[in-house]
């Protein structure tokens, strides 16, 4: 199976992905990928020390330690499995944070990639199967992970 998640749903998934021990010691069994749609909170820490909306306040607290920790990109780790990171390019944060946390999955190892897309931050998720160009670059990097997602890709 693969992690997918979009806006909370991708900073979670990215933390996952990022340390994938903390899954696989509760039970869970290994991902072949993850698929991130638009996170802008891919590292929390850099968020929080910067000037920022109040819901990341509500999300993350007061406590550097907590920023940490929820953080993806603090808690990268080499056996991290393949990552797309598609961000919306009207959005300089997401793209930014995207590429950062890729850059760093890719120096530690792991196989990572980010997709910027023009398209807004609601219709990434809406979108998603819909729009062609887009949706085709997912389902390659689905492909690469196994090709029996393939055939259940094309099917109607």
């Amino acid at each position: 199976f693969v992690l997918k998640g979009h806006s909370a749903g991708a900073h979670l998934v990215a933390l996952l992905a990022a340390a994938p021990e903390r899954a696989l010691r509760l039970g869970a069994t290994p991902w072949l990928g993850t698929v991130s749609l638009d996170s802008a909170a891919l590292n929390v820490v850099a968020i929080m020390e910067g000037r920022h909306a109040r819901l990341y306040d509500q999300a993350f607290g007061s406590d550097p330690k907590r920023w940490r920790a929820a953080s993806p990109f603090h808690q990268l780790d080499a056996a991290m499995a393949p990552f797309l990171g598609v961000c919306s390019s009207r959005r300089e944060d997401s793209c930014d944070q995207a590429r950062a946390f890729t850059a760093q999955a890719s120096r530690l190892g792991a196989r990572a990639r980010v997709l910027p897309v023009d398209l807004s931050h609601g219709e990434i998720n809406e979108l998603l199967g819909k729009e062609p160009g887009y949706t085709a670059e997912v389902e390659s990097f689905l492909i690469d992970l196994d090709a029996s997602f393939g055939p259940a890709l094309a099917a109607p």
